[in-house]
């Protein structure tokens, strides 16, 4: 009896939730619903510039590019894999994080694979 307090809350904000849309394809935006909604014209060159700015890690997760020379941004955790395989018992990159001072000084991530969607096309009728 004394769990029914907290079981009732989650029900009361399982219903007051809502969310806005969900996912979408690059090739069917929700347009009319951003434009009303936002006041945002998602134009097919800005389409076409977010979905190759993201990418999908081949070990789980997501990403986004931040810089033309493929700099990205993730969370921790969709990079921790590749953070241990570079540590070393003098260098913990997990635990102390790093930071290249160049371009020259970045460390590669060998086994790591990042995918990025070029194109989407139809092909139900073929």
């Amino acid at each position: 009896m004394k769990h029914l307090p907290p079981v009732f809350l989650s029900l009361i904000m399982a219903f007051a939730a809502h969310a806005d849309e969900g996912m979408w394809l690059f090739n069917q935006p929700p347009r009319q619903l951003l434009k009303e909604r936002y006041q945002f014209d998602a134009t097919d060159a800005w389409l076409d510039h977010l979905q190759k700015s993201s990418v999908r890690f081949n070990s789980g997760g997501s990403g986004s590019f931040v810089s033309e020379d493929g700099l990205l941004i993730s969370n921790h955790h969709v990079g921790a894999d590749a953070l241990q395989k570079l540590s070393t018992k003098d260098k913990n990159y997990l635990r102390d994080g790093f930071y290249a001072k160049t371009q020259a000084g970045e460390v590669k991530c060998l086994d790591l694979e990042l995918n990025v969607l070029q194109s989407i096309e139809d092909v139900t009728g073929a």
